[in-house]
């Protein structure tokens, strides 16, 4: 069906998208817990907690740009060619 030209970006292209996939699934969860606390119960929480809500939002937006990257890296290594020097 298709053909693999670059195979070396292939497999990083699947590294990248297994990675971006498993922060992804293991981050969703917890940020979604924080987003549906009351506001009472948000603003109650210590600092350090709120520190790490603040954290899994950033580790979530880099696991989806890491996934883009993966995809982005998969759909070269079908498309473009290998140089040969």
């Amino acid at each position: 069906m298709f053909n693999i030209i670059n195979s070396t970006w292939f497999f990083i292209g699947i590294i990248l998208l297994i990675l971006g996939t498993f922060v992804t699934v293991f981050d969703y969860p917890q940020i979604q817990y924080f987003d549906n606390m009351d506001s009472q119960m948000y603003a109650s929480l210590d600092s350090e907690t709120k520190e790490i809500h603040k954290r899994l939002q950033i580790e979530l937006s880099i696991g989806i740009t890491i996934l883009l990257a993966g995809g982005m890296f998969l759909g070269l290594s079908l498309f473009r060619k290998k140089r040969r020097s």
